[in-house]
């Protein structure tokens, strides 16, 4: 799910039902930190999703941009970046490197995986 889309989704909601932010964090189990991250690009966690769609009883598969599936290594890489600040950090530095530049990146992650094999 793109998170820029649904944070623009839940501060419309948000305020159509007169929700303040930060009870809908505490109810869902976020922080401020991770929605401004969605506001960034950053990708909500499955349970997190489920967790608003329960508090705001809403279906939010409708919200769904992308129909790009990704096997399970990357699902897992993406989850692994979810949940470290650090990784999240880097990812955003890069998201507006030239593509070249990131498969230069993604090459050089390789050879250094190689390496310590």
């Amino acid at each position: 799910m793109d998170g820029r889309e649904l944070a623009s989704y839940l501060e419309n909601e948000l305020k159509r039902r007169g929700i303040r932010k930060g009870d809908f964090y505490e109810a869902v189990g976020i922080t401020a930190t991770a929605f401004y991250g969605w506001k960034n690009g950053a990708i909500p966690k499955r349970d997190t999703v489920a967790a608003i769609e329960k508090y705001l009883d809403v279906d939010l598969s409708g919200l769904e941009k992308s129909n790009i599936s990704m096997d399970s290594e990357t699902a897992d890489i993406l989850q692994s970046i979810r949940e470290r600040q650090d990784l999240r950090i880097l990812l955003h530095s890069a998201k507006d490197a030239p593509v070249s530049s990131v498969y230069a990146l993604i090459s050089q992650i390789e050879k250094m995986k190689e390496d310590e094999s």
